[in-house]
């Protein structure tokens, strides 16, 4: 029998075989894994674009409403029966052309009359200066016979106004609307018969507040947009500013007139309005998004050198440009400057390296829309942090 205290001799050394073992087997594996990554670095992928140099207008919108450049509703002044109507609905009539002709035959007798009493009053006259200068009468007879006279013209002017009031004339040319009335009617006085609208010009009248008053001038440009021609404008001037604001709404008056050869437009249509309160050619414009905020002032990021460079700027008119929010730009930017338009959330402090995206391509029909495209670039783009571990 063995003694027993050699199996400890030969536990020992098993151990340690062991322990090596492990050890190699440990050792294996991190040497596969390769050295420890490094930290994350690299530019900041953000998106940029040019600077535009365009015309920028300031302008407000208003809703209104279209008058013809005349329009009157032709009423009769004494009370008659029509006999004739000279006009078909809808006619062009030039001015001073007979429209509606009353039954006259009463008017026409005291026309007679009236010039009868004229021509017997006259003869009168005559015969007395005769006696007069002769000293036959007095200067009372001649002033009496004077007098007689000149109240017998007075009657046949009367006769002959009432008697042209029988006939109805257009007092200026225009397209004539829809009679009311027939051959026939007996008319009161004040009934309307039909309208009249002068359509050579068109007048477009609307509101705006009263806190651009001391921006109002006439000449202003104006443009128009009706829901009966879809995309099309109509451009305007404007002619007359109301003299007071409106006390209920505190708004003013302004009237715009435009020229509508055509005649498409129709007076009483609802029209859309831009009136345009400043115009500046030559602005230079950025999109909205790229302004932010840096300790109270406006600022934006300029690309230069594959760096970001914060600059303060001074802001003018906020507008539409091709459906896109823009700023106009008056001090801080020049021609040709570059500023990041997207991504500035993800720099910290000034001078950061970055690199500019590709924009995206319009989709073409059937194609990926824009802004998929756009999200798969992103995805494309190569992340910073991978770039520094394969360094």
């Amino acid at each position: 029998m063995l003694p027993s205290l050699e199996p400890r001799k030969w536990i020992i050394p098993v151990i340690a075989i062991v322990g090596l073992a492990i050890a190699s087997v440990v050792g294996i594996r991190l040497n596969s894994q390769g050295p420890a990554p490094k930290s994350a670095g690299g530019p900041v992928v953000v998106e940029a674009e040019q600077v535009r140099i365009t015309e920028i207008q300031d302008s407000v919108s208003a809703v209104g409403s279209l008058r013809s450049a005349e329009s009157v509703v032709l009423k009769s002044e004494i009370p008659g029966r029509i006999a004739k109507i000279l006009f078909s609905d809808g006619a062009q009539v030039a001015k001073d052309d007979p429209l509606i002709v009353f039954d006259a035959s009463v008017q026409q007798a005291l026309l007679h009359q009236a010039r009868a009493e004229r021509d017997l009053a006259a003869a009168k006259l005559k015969r007395t200066e005769e006696l007069f200068e002769k000293k036959f009468l007095s200067a009372a007879a001649l002033d009496d016979a004077r007098a007689s006279e000149e109240i017998a013209r007075a009657k046949l002017a009367l006769a002959q106004a009432n008697l042209d009031k029988m006939t109805l004339r257009a007092p200026f040319s225009g397209q004539i609307g829809i009679r009311q009335v027939s051959i026939g009617d007996y008319i009161k006085e004040g009934v309307e018969l039909v309208n009249l609208e002068d359509l050579s010009a068109m007048k477009a009248d609307f509101r705006v507040p009263e806190q651009i008053s001391g921006r109002l001038s006439a000449g202003q440009t104006v443009q128009l947009q009706s829901d009966a021609f879809p995309g099309v404008r109509f451009p305007a001037r404007v002619i007359a500013i109301d003299a007071a604001v409106d006390a209920s709404g505190r708004s003013l008056l302004i009237r715009a007139e435009l020229k509508d050869a055509s005649r498409r437009l129709k007076p009483g249509m609802f029209v859309r309005v831009q009136l345009v309160l400043e115009s500046r050619a030559n602005a230079i414009v950025i999109p909205e998004e790229s302004m932010v905020t840096a300790q109270n002032r406006l600022t934006v990021f300029r690309v230069i050198d594959g760096k970001a460079v914060a600059t303060p700027v001074v802001s003018g008119i906020r507008t539409q440009l091709e459906q896109r929010a823009v700023v106009e730009i008056l001090k801080g930017l020049s021609a040709g400057d570059v500023v990041i338009t997207a991504g500035q959330i993800k720099i910290r402090g000034n001078n950061v390296p970055v690199k500019v995206a590709e924009s995206a391509p319009a989709a073409k029909p059937g194609e990926t829309p824009p802004a998929k495209a756009a999200g798969k670039a992103q995805e494309k783009m190569v992340d910073p942090q991978s770039t520094s571990k394969g360094k």
